[in-house]
């Protein structure tokens, strides 16, 4: 990593010492093959000394830590952030959303980025200008995208600029807010930290057979609250189940239909009567006592969001009755849903 300190530098001063240093990049690296991204960072590092000399950073340009960002400071106000490719594009995983290592009080972040692939070139632009998009591997991060339109970053989408999220308590749950308003319909989001908990996510994904039977039953407990939906006639009821699946449990199933419905018809008591219905209102009956203590202590803006709810009304058990009897039909058998759901806290 590189840090340039030498005060009262002005910008353009620093645009200046990055367009000198790239035509020196490009003649030093003429010719040359197989650069490792340590070896160009290393190139950088020694070109921008050379350009600074006769400025105002000459001899103050250093390396410092590996983990440090960005990889190269100015006057404690200015930095840059070293990248590059192998290929013929301009794209590139950028550095994690929460920014943990920044170095304290630079502001001014710009991107030396080396394409390698195709036509050798070095390009520099301010980093939030080129900032499309978030991406994820352990942890959130900024895609990178030298040819981004002026007016495309992931800020201009947000509606918030760089330095304001990046200062934000809680910069994950804004760009979360966004993603999930972009969400169509059986669409959900996935990152470490989903709820901003802090709790730790496997990176394995395994099938729903591999859950634990306590993790089996809470999630059937919490899909039948969160998903409403499912008891309707929609082909694609289960989506969003199944969305919540992998997100929450970092499980798959391929049958997750038949886990709630298959069986036939069941005859149950209700209301001092017999009445014959399917197999998913016999699980929700036998569940009843689950879902009500659930329902009380579940996140409100959990449940909120998956209701698409702008808010919860005081009995939130009672809320969730009237989306079911909305969505579980049972005309045949003279019941609503929520007497068999009652039926079942007796």
């Amino acid at each position: 990593m590189i840090y340039v300190a030498k005060p009262n530098a002005k910008e353009k001063d620093f645009i200046a010492l990055l367009e000198k240093s790239r035509g020196l990049m490009l003649v030093f690296l003429s010719g040359k093959k197989n650069i490792s991204p340590t070896y160009f960072e290393t190139i950088v590092f020694e070109q921008i000394r050379e350009a600074a000399k006769g400025t105002t950073f000459e001899g103050t340009v250093k390396q410092t830590g590996t983990h440090a960002f960005p990889d190269i400071i100015a006057n404690k106000y200015f930095g840059v952030e070293v990248k590059m490719t192998a290929n013929d594009h301009w794209t590139s995983t950028g550095n994690s959303v929460l920014e943990s290592s920044r170095i304290e009080d630079v502001e001014r972040i710009y991107i030396v980025f080396g394409k390698f692939g195709g036509e050798l070139d070095v390009r520099y632009r301010l980093y939030q200008e080129c900032l499309p998009e978030i991406s994820v591997t352990h942890s959130p991060r900024y895609r990178i995208n030298m040819d981004l339109p002026s007016g495309k970053s992931i800020f201009d989408k947000i509606g918030i600029d760089y330095d304001t999220l990046r200062n934000d308590t809680n910069p994950i749950q804004k760009i979360k807010d966004y993603y999930r308003s972009q969400l169509k319909e059986g669409e959900e989001l996935w990152w470490i930290d989903q709820d901003g908990d802090g709790k730790a996510v496997s990176p394995i994904i395994k099938p729903f057979r591999g859950l634990s039977d306590k993790e089996k039953e809470n999630f059937v407990v919490e899909a039948m609250i969160l998903f409403p939906e499912m008891f309707g006639n929609s082909s694609t009821k289960f989506e969003r189940a199944a969305a919540y699946l992998i997100a929450e449990y970092n499980a798959v199933s391929a049958n997750l239909r038949d886990l709630f419905t298959a069986g036939g018809q069941i005859k149950l008591k209700v209301k001092g009567k017999n009445v014959v219905v399917p197999q998913l209102a016999y699980r929700l009956q036998v569940r009843a006592k689950a879902i009500e203590r659930k329902i009380k202590e579940m996140d409100a803006k959990t449940i909120a969001y998956y209701w698409r709810s702008e808010k919860l009304e005081s009995d939130r058990l009672k809320q969730w009755k009237k989306l079911l009897n909305d969505k579980f039909s049972l005309v045949k058998s003279g019941v609503k849903a929520s007497d068999i759901f009652d039926a079942g806290l007796l």
